[in-house]
């Protein structure tokens, strides 16, 4: 209790410019949650399925993107590191895509018309596999690309921002906007959206769901690719670790609800803030638990709110 009142007398009295970097930081973490967010809000809007393999999904992807550059850093060592970071993110997207589409054919199309608990089984049953496959393949180590990127220091070092964090959200904002008009624009995100609003008129206008759900689940697995780059260079790679962008996912969909893009992206934001201050003032082993707290109190302001509306008009 005295650690959680000296921190918080550090933000209010003693030192209130560590907010920003708090702040800043949490953003910064924000955007690049937002990125597999989306994803998951995408095939849960679409396809009504909870993908509890999203954050596996991710992870793969960032052990294409570890090795990629690797090799690379082996075949040209002066060539900027940055560059094959760069290079390795349409790479790990096209590879995570493809794995995306067997796991479709193999296990997702079997359940497309089951209710949302056999989808959970199933797909935390891929999460399981491809834990065990991961651990296998590239071992237990802990895995990440050194970007070689300083950490940028401003106010007599008060607010540190790590400059792998900066170029993480850049790269993810950059991917996300070309996502969303992808999604918007195409003749493809038509299909997409129109399958989303109305699956039966979709096909009586001459579209192919199933086809539709094929690639919405492998442009899910081009995102958590895109996502699993930005995590390799940002955090660590381990084959256990794909749960927790699983759960983070799940919250920020939660508090935005389906098929809110602006939603996700702003709950992302936030929850990056929150998650911040939480481990600041309680510590970081409560962390991870603070951010699951936020979402059954949503839920019961969000029920609280229906019912007072309805009351109303009434």
């Amino acid at each position: 209790m005295d650690n959680i009142l000296t921190n918080i007398e550090l933000l209010t009295t003693l030192a209130p410019t560590i907010n920003l970097e708090l702040i800043a930081n949490g953003l910064l973490v924000g955007a690049i949650f937002a990125l597999i967010a989306y994803g998951m809000a995408l095939v849960w809007g679409v396809m009504d399925i909870i993908n509890v393999a999203q954050g596996a999904f991710v992870i793969l992807g960032g052990y294409v993107s570890f090795y990629f550059v690797n090799a690379m850093a082996q075949v040209a060592p002066n060539t900027p590191g940055i560059l094959w970071i760069v290079v390795s993110m349409p790479i790990a997207a096209a590879a995570v895509a493809l794995f995306s589409l067997i796991v479709f054919k193999l296990v997702i199309e079997r359940i497309l018309d089951r209710d949302l608990f056999i989808s959970l089984l199933a797909t935390f049953g891929i999460e399981l596999v491809m834990q065990q496959a991961m651990n296998q393949i590239f071992t237990a180590e802990e895995r990440v690309i050194d970007a070689h990127l300083p950490t940028f220091a401003f106010l007599d070092y008060m607010v540190n921002i790590p400059g792998s964090r900066l170029l993480g959200a850049v790269l993810g904002i950059v991917a996300a906007v070309g996502i969303v008009a992808l999604v918007r624009y195409s003749r493809f995100g038509r299909a997409i959206r129109a399958t989303a609003q109305n699956p039966r008129a979709a096909r009586i206008m001459g579209i192919d769901t199933n086809r539709v759900y094929a690639m919405t689940f492998a442009l899910n697995g081009a995102i958590c690719g895109i996502a699993g780059s930005i995590v390799a260079f940002v955090y660590v790679l381990h084959p256990f670790q794909g749960l927790v962008y699983t759960l983070r996912s799940f919250a920020i969909v939660i508090l935005a609800g389906i098929g809110n893009i602006a939603g996700v992206i702003f709950a992302a934001l936030g929850l990056g803030v929150y998650e911040n201050y939480s481990g600041f003032v309680l510590g970081p082993e409560f962390q991870d638990g603070m951010v699951f707290i936020i979402v059954p109190i949503t839920l019961l302001v969000r029920a609280w709110i229906m019912r007072r509306k309805r009351q109303y008009l009434k």
